[in-house]
């Protein structure tokens, strides 16, 4: 037993940093993993986060939205990942634009992660971004995007007081 956990200790550093995970192929969220006869022979292969990933994201139009920040064509968005530091960018006409420097984080779970920012204008405004992404496969994430204001210096009523954003996208691993 301690041969195989060694091996399984070791087996990151010999694939060059990838993570071998086995998914059962009848495993659901109701089920489980199922049983050892009823697993999936090819296991998915998890890949780091880190590098420079672009795509644009579409914007759901039935939400509640803000019309200004959500074109019917979608936005382009570079996010790059360094270990934790965590950096999106938005294509403007002058080309990527770095939002909210310094703070974005990133909680990644195997195939999945979390990246988000909140921060504030005291007496003005306060906001959040995330974008919830999963791999698809080792140079693609699926990412679903989504982004909440409140305007303190708006009236209580007003429709710009507080409003959100949402959409999804598929963003490609650049390469360098």
């Amino acid at each position: 037993m301690s041969i195989v956990r060694g091996l399984i200790a070791t087996l990151p550093i010999l694939l060059g940093g990838l993570a071998i995970v086995a998914v059962p192929a009848n495993a659901t969220a109701e089920n489980g993993a199922g049983s050892p006869s009823e697993q999936s022979p090819a296991p998915q292969v998890v890949a780091p986060f880190d590098g420079v990933w672009e795509g644009k994201i579409f914007f759901d139009k039935e939400a509640f939205l803000a019309p200004t920040s959500t074109p019917a064509e979608g936005t382009d968005f570079r996010i790059e990942i360094s270990g934790p530091v965590v950096r999106v960018f938005v294509k403007e006409a002058q080309g990527f634009q770095e939002s909210k420097p310094g703070a974005f984080h990133i909680a990644p779970v195997e195939t999945n992660a979390v990246i988000f920012a909140s921060d504030s204008a005291p007496e003005a405004w306060v906001e959040s971004w995330t974008f919830a992404v999963a791999q698809k496969d080792a140079d693609t994430l699926i990412v679903e995007y989504s982004r909440i204001v409140e305007n303190r210096s708006a009236a209580i009523d007003a429709r710009e007081r507080t409003f959100a954003t949402r959409g999804f996208g598929e963003f490609k691993r650049a390469v360098p």
